[in-house]
């Protein structure tokens, strides 16, 4: 009703209103630097007005609600693109690391110098086949290559080592995180069931999203009472509710040197898209494939150095001698197997043969096998399974042994020769004199063999495309190229990812950010309401004196 009272009550209003946005204004101003806050807005709103004669009059003011200035989109865009750079920013470091290990320029911790300073002790000798002094330097530059080798892949598998271990942490800071935003879930959910905003929890959860999306990509999903559910590898749940679902890191079955993620029984190394730990695990990835090269490069020259030098004559009359040490035949079975034989015992029974491909016996029945080269797809081999007989292919022999029962069908077991090349990699022959300089040793008695066709045949193989169709040399330059390469184009794709990160978090706080000027501002505008409304006040009492002093 239109009344003195009426006009107190709509001034009350104004004034406890304007004091209510203030103290929101104060709470930006005094959160402008707080990390992860989002502003908030005091949302006024008309209160209903009242019938009164033939007209309505309004009744003032209230705060219809606390909003939180925040675009859900452009959260879930941010939370995306740092995914993406926390990604190629772990990968960068990794790769840097591996690359460091290739660098001849650094100490001559590359192949490059030893590979080169081997070959061309072979060519030295060559000059002069009957020199014991070249003999030496020959044998001393082969023992600095074999430590190359030695050394390369012992980095590399430590390394693999720690990115198992970081593997381990970030999901247990995952599982962390995921707990604490299932906590702040139900917070939220007990005060928002109530038509409360929980805004301060709501960006201390917004945060804690933020940190898990710089781990792992995810995806959210906001229900009806304000809480999040929390997605992983393309739709595994992490959070639900108030509940977590912790990942799990296993063992891998097939190859215990690698650390998996796990989910309810299910593997996740391939559905994670994003964050640090999927730059972690590319490069593991990565740091395996440069492995497996190294040994492969490391067996060729093993195999071919070998097989010319075993043809030749040393100074001692002795032949067919090996100049390195041939790697140990690395076998396995599969994880699945249901039987009960095992591989009792390895040899390489013709090197000559042997093709530097990896292969798997697999077993029909109890009483039959194949052998399949997993490279090629092919079959290169089958026959009758007897215990303790040896299966031959391709210049291996691998026995087989009936110890709990009979091979099940169905059961595999990996055969390598370059497995484990360079991690076994030494000299073979220790006497210089041994060393088969000469092709012959038809000689006149009391003479010695110093002629040097095989010293030379041994140079070449420096030359030879014995290996994927390119040389030694070649194979090794472009392995190196591909680290720097691969390296450069992680960095790349972090600088790209930084700038949109950049872009984003400047857009965001364009919309969310508190501004000390705007802030200010609007403090003014709330201060002088405040003193208008009380002013209302001051007329209305006035008016109340001036009806009493009425006779």
């Amino acid at each position: 009703m239109s009344s003195l009272n009426s006009a107190l009550d709509i001034a009350k209003t104004a004034l406890l209103s304007s004091q209510k946005a203030i103290n929101v204004t104060s709470h930006n101003i005094a959160n402008a630097n707080t990390e992860g806050y989002t502003r908030q807005r005091a949302s006024l709103e008309a209160m209903p007005p009242v019938m009164h004669g033939n007209f309505y009059f309004g009744t003032g003011v209230t705060v219809s609600a606390i909003e939180r200035i925040y675009d859900n989109f452009q959260a879930a865009q941010l939370r995306s693109s740092q995914s993406s750079f926390s990604r190629y920013e772990s990968k960068e470091a990794l790769l840097k690391t591996l690359e460091a290990s290739f660098d001849d320029l650094n100490e001559g911790s590359g192949l490059s110098a030893p590979l080169d300073a081997f070959f061309n002790a072979f060519q030295d000798l060559a000059n002069n086949p009957s020199s014991y002094a070249e003999r030496s330097a020959l044998l001393s530059n082969a023992a600095v290559l074999t430590d190359s080798f030695n050394n390369i892949d012992s980095t590399i598998n430590q390394n693999i080592t720690n990115i198992n271990k970081e593997v381990r942490s970030q999901v247990d800071e995952i599982n962390s995180l995921a707990s604490q935003i299932a906590e702040l879930n139900d917070q939220i959910g007990t005060v928002e069931v109530a038509g409360i905003s929980a805004n301060d929890l709501r960006d201390k959860r917004d945060l804690l999203l933020e940190s898990l999306s710089e781990i792992i990509d995810i995806s959210t999903m906001e229900n009806d009472t304000g809480q999040v559910d929390v997605y992983v590898g393309g739709g595994v749940t992490l959070v639900a509710g108030v509940r977590a679902t912790p990942l799990e890191v296993e063992i891998d079955a097939e190859n215990p040197s690698l650390s998996n993620v796990i989910s309810g029984g299910v593997e996740l190394n391939n559905r994670i898209t994003g964050g640090s730990i999927k730059g972690v695990l590319d490069a593991r990835e990565y740091f395996q494939e440069v492995g497996d090269k190294i040994n492969l490069l490391a067996a060729t020259l093993v195999k071919e150095v070998n097989v010319q030098h075993s043809a030749g004559y040393g100074l001692d009359g002795s032949t067919g001698v090996d100049f390195f040490t041939v790697p140990e035949i690395y076998t396995k079975p599969y994880g699945t197997n249901g039987g009960g034989a095992v591989v009792s015992s390895t040899a390489v029974s013709d090197l000559s043969l042997v093709t530097l491909d990896d292969y798997e016996i697999r077993f029909t029945d109890a009483a039959n096998y194949i052998v399949v080269n997993t490279d090629s797809s092919s079959v290169i081999a089958n026959g009758g399974y007897t215990s303790g007989n040896a299966i031959t292919f391709e210049g291996l022999s691998v026995t087989i042994t009936d110890i709990s029962g009979a091979p099940a069908a169905g059961d595999k077991f990996t055969v390598s020769f370059t497995k484990n090349a360079a991690q076994s990699m030494g000299l073979d022959i220790t006497d210089p004199n041994s060393i088969a300089a000469a092709s012959s040793y038809d000689v006149t008695p009391g003479d010695l063999p110093g002629d040097n066709t095989n010293a030379l045949a041994l140079a070449a193989v420096k030359n030879a495309e014995v290996i994927e169709g390119t040389t030694i040399s070649d194979y090794y330059t472009s392995l190196v190229s591909d680290i720097g390469v691969v390296t450069a184009e992680a960095g790349s794709n972090r600088d790209s990812q930084d700038k949109v990160v950049e872009q984003l978090l400047l857009a965001r706080d364009s919309v969310s950010g508190v501004s000390i000027e705007e802030e200010a501002i609007n403090l003014i505008k709330l201060q002088r309401a405040y003193q208008a409304a009380a002013k209302i006040i001051t007329t209305v009492d006035e008016m109340y004196i001036t009806l009493l002093n009425i006779r």
